[in-house]
């Protein structure tokens, strides 16, 4: 009983990765999961490539690939992430501050490969089925400012490991390459209250007619329940725009429900006279 115990625990806590509907299926075929899950590991191959794909005049970014397939050559899981490499001539600062990044990236990546992995083998060992390989995707969605001192991009990570629908989030980085320092949201921006006003404005005239989508049904209290006083900047995505200005990001449910999609703004000066710190 001891050990039936601890083993439904660690099948009822996977199941959160492919979904609550799961955790009946996974309860009935407890038995047999700890011989099914051996077989699935012995049989497993996995791959990564590389591949340059983008780049910008200071940096050169490489897309790893990796996949996961079993002895049928059946893709089980598929994955991306980012190495950024500085070209010759750059400073430094600028290499450790890539190496920074790089080392939070494998390191972001290590944890989503483990969750794969074990979605994978929660499916095969209760007999669920799978229609398509599950993922999880890093890729440069969006550059912003890059010249001989601002690099300035954003990411998207997509990923399905079962459910309804595959989710996916945004990610900036915003680095001053004089210095090999990231630029904080409160560098340029003059205070927390002129940028949700700034945003509010920004939203209405980009989307109009879709503020009632949001959560608290105006886009102003939608906005004071997602940015705390303290550190209201730290969670926010985004860039700088080489012709000034900055545009930020929002996933879906950081707004509004899933089905409204995301929502990216522009905030440029003319349209926001005194939102900017002079640089």
């Amino acid at each position: 009983m001891k050990d039936l115990g601890k083993n439904l625990g660690r099948t009822l806590a996977v199941a959160l990765l492919v979904g609550a509907g799961s955790v009946i299926s996974a309860v009935s075929a407890l038995p047999d999961y700890l011989q099914a899950a051996e077989t699935a590991s012995a049989a497993d191959k996995r791959q990564e490539h590389i591949q340059e794909v983008a780049g910008s005049d200071p940096v050169t970014v490489r897309q790893h690939e990796v996949v996961l397939k079993d002895h049928q050559g059946r893709e089980l899981y598929t994955g991306k992430y980012l190495e950024l490499a500085a070209k010759n001539g750059a400073g430094h600062d600028v290499r450790r501050a890539l190496a920074r990044w790089n080392d939070a990236e494998r390191t972001r990546w290590a944890g989503d490969e483990k969750m794969l992995s074990d979605a994978v083998h929660f499916t095969e060992e209760n007999g669920l089925p799978m229609y398509a390989p599950y993922y999880m995707g890093h890729v440069i969605a969006d550059w912003g400012r890059v010249d001989a001192e601002v690099l300035s991009f954003c990411t998207r990570t997509e990923s399905y490991t079962g459910g309804a629908h595959p989710n996916h989030a945004y990610q900036s980085w915003t680095l001053d390459l004089r210095t090999g320092e990231p630029i904080a949201l409160r560098d340029i921006v003059a205070s927390r209250r002129d940028f949700l006003t700034a945003v509010a404005a920004a939203f209405r005239a980009q989307y109009p007619g879709r503020e009632d989508e949001t959560f608290r049904r105006t886009i102003d209290a939608q906005l004071e329940s997602i940015y705390p006083y303290l550190d209201w900047d730290k969670s926010t995505v985004w860039t700088m725009l080489s012709e000034g200005g900055i545009r930020v990001y929002f996933s879906a449910y950081e707004l509004a429900p899933y089905a409204a999609g995301d929502f990216i703004l522009t905030l440029t000066p003319e349209a926001n006279p005194g939102l900017f710190k002079v640089r």
